[in-house]
C-alpha cells in the first residue's frame, strides 16, 4: 500500500512531467467584437458644423421631414451605418411609393430651407461627412 508522502511525490512527479500543448482557439462569440469607432457625439459635432446644418438648424420643417425619413429607411431595413444599400435594396425602395413620397418631401424641404443637393459644394460636404463616418 502506498504511504500518502508517496502519493504525493507520484503526482508532483506526474504533473512535473505532464507536457502541455498550447493549441490557438477561435473565440466564438453570440455578439460581435468590440472594434473602435468615432464617437457619436464627433460624428454629430462634424454636421453641425457644415453649412447644410447650419441652413436647415432653423427649420423644424426640414429637420421633420430628415427624421421621418430616416425612420422610414429603418422600418424598410436600411441601415445606413452599415454602408449604402444593396442593388436589390435600392429596386425595392425604388418600387416603394412611400419611400418616393418621403424623398420628394425631404428635397422639398430642403430646397425651402435654400439647400441646393446639385451645386457642387453641398455634394462635397456630404461626401465628406460619409467619408468620416465610416469606420
Amino acid at each position: 500500500m502506498l504511504s500518502p508522502t508517496s502519493l504525493r511525490a507520484g503526482l508532483r512527479f506526474r504533473a512535473l512531467c505532464r507536457v502541455s500543448i498550447l493549441v490557438p482557439r477561435r473565440c466564438i462569440h453570440p455578439c460581435p467584437r468590440v472594434q473602435a469607432a468615432e464617437s457619436p457625439e464627433s460624428m454629430i459635432a462634424n454636421i453641425r458644423n457644415t453649412s447644410l446644418f447650419k441652413k436647415i438648424a432653423d427649420k423644424p420643417e426640414a429637420l421633420a421631414a430628415l427624421r421621418d425619413f430616416a425612420a422610414l429607411l429603418q422600418e424598410q431595413g436600411i441601415d445606413a451605418s452599415a454602408g449604402p444599400p444593396s442593388t436589390m435594396q435600392m429596386f425595392k425602395l425604388a418600387a416603394n411609393s412611400k419611400f418616393r413620397e418621403g424623398a420628394k418631401r425631404v428635397v422639398e424641404e430642403l430646397q425651402n430651407a435654400g439647400v441646393d443637393l446639385t451645386s457642387k459644394e453641398a455634394m462635397e460636404e456630404i461626401m465628406k461627412l460619409s467619408s468620416r463616418s465610416k469606420p
